[in-house]
């Protein structure tokens, strides 16, 4: 019998075969290691020789989440409350003082500051409402277009008018409560037709309907009036509309808070107190915008003030809010003065950045223990700039205690000295002043240059100031900045007169990107697309023909997260993958870098910025995007989307916030 063909009783094919196996086990093992190996190791691609950017002012002649909630997990344990109790039921200037703040949602720097201090606030007043017209309809502002839109929509489905604040409180349980804020602002003027408003009690019974769906639409504690700047005719109805809202909010277990400028004599301060559970007493704008250059809150203004309001207002109803910004007023030449030429609200920050650029010291005034300095500008026109800080809001709060006034407020999140939350729940503590000596730069963000390429120039640094104080009365009479807070600095590069750059982000898409392609190729107009890794290896052939047809391709990440929420050495994995992709298919290694989300605008806050370090030491250029036609929204057209682009290109109004980059040229 002949044997079978593959006998083999020594094995010694199968020893043959299963060193190959082992070998090919090995070199798989290596081909991964090495995949992974590449993937997060960090190759450094060329940089561009880019100048340094500055203002040309002169003088008169992380961690991850998870880590981070913990941080303020434990803060919370050291605060200022004493008991369990909600905050809107302690009883106010008792010995537990009680904090708030405001919260605004045009300054992404807000959420940054309530995110960081969440801890030291217990009272937060959003403002997300407004009454802009005689019907005393309730209208939110669309953070994406800029335009107003009816809170409560014809079908009483009430329509959300933030997606940032209640999810963030929600998730960490810091025990805050919220009473949105409603005004008669719109951003740029207070408005007087809110007087109408108040008298017609048919517009009041429709404000109230809508107040109370809005109230009922999420854990809101109450609510919070701020109407300014009406005709003194219209307060029998101001007064009127307190009480039918007290009425209203009582009986669903909700408290009623207003705001109230100080010593103004067209508001009845002791019939307010009556119908409300609490009376913001607004302690700055001594001197503001409209007015001539002076202290926005002097010591002894301040002080006056809350004597004439104990006289009117019971302390138990009292809450002194105290201010956290400035003004930069600025000289008008009476010839020729130049177009939109305004003073200026500031941020802390913001003051600080005018100082440093143009190189002056900062003045403390002894007589009104403000901060103030002067400069000129580009154009050689004088600004001077005052502000309040860290060691005013000391003082305030110190004066205040003294007249048994223990609860404050805030205004606002987001422009402040952010110092002041060393001393914000003690500030009677003896070391209180040695605490606010050391100050951190504020959120805000040193924008400099024109154009849409971005490149960190400054990272943050702390600032030193010493200070003076009287032993008498407890308070800073003098302070001098050793050295000022350092923002992060950013430059802008790349403006061109006459020019515009077309970008696509987020594909390539199997629908759009063909299309968009053909009519590129048939205009003969170039443009970069910033590609998402996942789709652009899914869709391999639509990357290769973009690449074929001569456009530039840049690096959008793998899987567009929200870098602003993700660990250092992830990020890094989503740009190298991405770039290793890039490498494979097409044989290039992009040096640019779209970041996902509305950090690609603009990065408005630090805590948007410190992303991009890591892309930008890794050798990547981050690229802007200004002008957003919100096509992604999928409900405009393509005439509406062309007809916002023409519209935000520069020059720019002053109040244009979807501008592109100002240039001083027209655009054709």
């Amino acid at each position: 019998m002949a044997k079978p063909v593959f006998y083999d009783p020594r094995q010694s094919r199968w020893r043959r075969l299963r060193r190959l196996f082992d070998v090919l086990g090995v070199a798989i093992t290596l081909l991964i290691v090495f995949f992974v190996y590449t993937a997060i190791r960090n190759e450094q691609l060329p940089s561009l020789l880019l100048p340094e950017q500055k203002k040309p002012y002169h003088a008169l002649k992380e961690k991850e989440r998870e880590k981070e909630r913990e941080r303020r997990r434990q803060a919370a344990l050291r605060s200022h409350r004493k008991t369990k109790k909600p905050p809107s039921q302690v009883p106010l200037n008792a010995d537990e003082g009680i904090r708030a703040a405001f919260y605004v949602q045009w300054d992404a720097a807000s959420f940054s500051s309530l995110r960081e201090y969440a801890h030291q606030i217990d009272l937060l007043y959003p403002e997300w409402l407004h009454v802009l017209n005689a019907d005393g309809n309730v209208q939110g502002l669309d953070q994406q277009t800029y335009k107003y839109f009816n809170v409560v929509q014809p079908d009483g489905k009430v329509r959300s008018v933030d997606d940032e604040v209640m999810p963030f409180l929600k998730s960490e349980e810091t025990g805050m409560e919220v009473f949105p804020l409603v005004n008669n602002f719109d951003e740029t003027e207070w408005k007087p037709e809110v007087g109408t408003f108040l008298m017609n009690p048919e517009a009041r019974a429709r404000f109230r309907q809508q107040i109370d769906a809005f109230l009922a639409s999420d854990k809101y504690r109450g609510l919070m009036v701020d109407f300014e700047d009406f005709a003194k005719k219209a307060q029998p109805g101001y007064l009127a509309l307190l009480g039918e809202l007290s009425v209203d909010l009582h009986a669903k277990g909700l408290k009623l808070y207003v705001s109230v400028p100080a010593r103004d004599r067209d508001f009845d301060y002791a019939a307010i107190a009556a119908r409300t559970d609490g009376v913001v007493l607004m302690n700055y704008d001594e001197h503001e915008s409209e007015n001539e250059p002076g202290p926005v809150a002097s010591q002894d203004w301040f002080t006056k003030n809350l004597e004439i309001a104990k006289q009117k207002v019971p302390l138990e109803k009292l809450i002194c809010a105290v201010g956290n910004y400035g003004y930069d007023w600025v000289q008008k030449p009476k010839k020729n003065p130049p177009a939109n030429l305004k003073n200026a609200n500031v941020t802390v920050q913001e003051a600080w950045i005018a100082a440093r650029d143009s190189e002056v010291d900062i003045d403390f005034d002894y007589d009104s223990l403000n901060s103030h300095f002067s400069y000129m500008d580009e154009r050689n026109l004088r600004h001077d700039v005052w502000y309040l800080d860290g060691v005013t809001t000391l003082n305030e709060m110190r004066a205040a205690r003294s007249l048994g006034i223990k609860t404050f407020a805030l205004w606002r999140l987001g422009s402040e000295d952010r110092s002041l939350w060393k001393i914000w729940d003690a500030p009677g503590d003896p070391s209180a002043p040695d605490k606010i000596k050391d100050v951190a730069p504020g959120q805000d963000v040193d924008m400099e240059g024109q154009g849409e390429i971005l490149r960190i120039e400054a990272r943050p640094a702390n600032g030193q100031r010493t200070i003076t104080l009287d032993s008498t009365t407890g308070l800073i009479i003098d302070q001098t900045f050793e050295s000022l807070p350092e923002p992060y600095r950013v430059a802008r590069y790349g403006a061109t007169p006459k020019q515009v750059a077309i970008t696509f982000d987020d594909g390539p898409d199997p629908e759009w990107t063909p299309k968009i392609l053909d009519v590129l190729k048939r205009e003969k107009a170039p443009a970069t697309f910033f590609l998402i890794g996942i789709q652009a290896d899914k869709y391999a052939d639509l990357t290769e023909r973009i690449y074929r047809e001569g456009h530039e391709i840049g690096n959008h990440t793998f899987t567009h997260p929200d870098i602003s929420n993700i660990s250092k050495s992830l990020m890094r994995l989503e740009v190298n993958l991405t770039e290793r992709l890039f490498a494979s298919r097409l044989g290039i290694r992009s040096i640019l870098f779209r970041p996902p989300y509305a950090i690609d605008q603009e990065p408005d806050t630090a805590d948007q910025v410190r992303p991009l370090e890591i892309t930008q030491d890794m050798g990547y250029v981050t690229i802007g995007n200004r002008i957003d036609p919100n096509d992604w929204r999928g409900t405009r057209s393509a005439e509406q989307i062309t007809a916002a682009v023409l519209k935000d290109l520069p020059p720019c109004l002053v109040a244009d916030q979807l501008c592109g980059s100002p240039m001083p040229w027209p655009i054709s």
